[in-house]
């Protein structure tokens, strides 16, 4: 299964220095510098490491640290600052850290510690046997979460399934999954205003909960 990392910085050059970084490796990297974004993938289950740089404008990196951490135990989450000591260390663990990297950052250092924390991650996710017990893949779930955001108005499973290139009832299962979840929004309609059982239709949620509606 392929590693998805995600990171958070105000600087785009750090963000071109990460990405190129980890293709290298194979790894795919999501990058913002916005912080709702950042914890949209989060809440969305679509990242397995991030990184998250300390000092920041909007909102600092030790509240989105915090605010990651509320939202996923098994996600592992790095700083990155251009500080160091012992205060900073315990500041960034006890808002839920598992690592930081120093700035600027280093290619041999940057794998290594990914490498090393693509373990420690794995290790969490074998503890958590709820999609293992569903029989759900994390691929598939994140495949449908990608397609059903290519979508400008809420759609149905017929047309998900296409999209994906999954079987109606494959896709259904996903879809109720996510959105027994919370992650995705369920609701029913008529399709094209044309009488007879109403259709369900499903959608992203958004970072502020907004969901679009079916005409």
């Amino acid at each position: 299964m392929p590693l998805y990392i995600g990171a958070i910085d105000d600087d785009k050059s750090i963000l071109y220095t990460l990405e190129a970084m980890a293709s290298t490796e194979g790894w795919r990297m999501l990058t913002t510098s916005e912080p709702e974004e950042c914890l949209d993938w989060v809440r969305l289950d679509e990242v397995d490491i991030l990184l998250v740089d300390y000092h920041m404008p909007v909102m600092n990196g030790l509240h989105v640290i915090r605010k990651a951490r509320e939202l996923s135990s098994k996600l592992v989450l790095i700083a990155l600052t251009v500080e160091d000591g012992g205060e900073l260390a315990s500041k960034l663990t006890l808002a839920g850290a598992d690592d930081f990297i120093s700035k600027p950052i280093r290619l041999a250092d940057f794998t290594a510690r990914i490498r090393l924390h693509e373990k420690i991650f794995s290790h969490r996710e074998q503890l958590n046997w709820e999609e293992r017990k569903k029989g759900v893949s994390k691929d598939t779930m994140r495949k449908v979460l990608e397609k059903l955001k290519d979508f400008q108005a809420p759609a149905d499973c017929d047309e998900i399934a296409a999209a994906c290139g999954l079987a109606y009832v494959t896709a259904h299962r996903y879809l109720e999954y996510l959105s027994d979840r919370g992650l995705i929004s369920r609701s029913a309609g008529v399709q094209d205003g044309r009488p007879g059982r109403p259709k369900t239709y499903y959608s992203i949620i958004s970072p502020s909960g907004a969901v679009g509606e079916k005409k």
